[in-house]
């Protein structure tokens, strides 16, 4: 048996749903959700959200649900690279691939005062240690890309103006601005 609800969802309400997602996780401190309980007998671990995996989910979700419409907005400043496309990557990318970048060898070479990388692989505790750092890089990265996409949503007004504190007051969220620029042709659709 299908339950659904016969009234439309709108393309906002999507947004303003994992928009909720986020902030809820956000209001919690992000961490290993994982408990380990200890007794007589010995320990038990209990396994919990972790919120840092939680939160980078909800901000790749968000940002692969507002490509589509402005993605010709999330571009370096130089115009060359896609900031999202690139959060995606390094969010995809695990430790032992990272290793062999010329850029983040030198980064963990520099914080953890190794001289060889390699030892990493071989060293459980220091690659713990790694990929801790490597998970709050990636945090602060995914940080960066929601205000982006914050910034975009309040360039094109998606929200509604009032939502911004900027409009007429009236408490109406959506404005009835269905209207989306097609960043591929720079025409608008509704």
């Amino acid at each position: 048996m299908a339950y659904y609800n016969e009234s439309k969802i709108t393309y906002q309400q999507l947004v303003m749903e994992q928009i909720k997602i986020i902030q809820g996780i956000c209001a919690k401190e992000l961490k290993d959700g994982d408990k380990v309980l200890k007794n007589a007998m010995g320990e038990q671990v209990i396994e919990g959200e972790d919120t840092r995996y939680s939160f980078l989910q909800s901000v790749e979700l968000l940002g692969s649900m507002l490509t589509p419409y402005f993605g010709s907005m999330m571009k370096s400043e130089d115009g060359k690279s896609d900031l999202f496309e690139e959060f995606c990557e390094y969010y995809d990318t695990e430790l032992i691939e990272l290793l062999d970048n010329e850029d983040f060898q030198k980064r963990v070479k520099d914080i953890f005062g190794i001289e060889d990388t390699k030892k990493i692989k071989s060293d459980p505790k220091l690659q713990a240690q790694v990929n801790l750092f490597l998970l709050n890089d990636k945090i602060k990265e995914g940080r960066k890309i929601f205000r982006l996409l914050v910034k975009v949503f309040k360039a094109n007004d998606f929200l509604g103006s009032q939502s911004y504190g900027e409009g007429s007051g009236d408490g109406d969220v959506d404005s009835g601005n269905d209207a989306f620029v097609d960043d591929e042709e720079g025409e608008t659709e509704e």
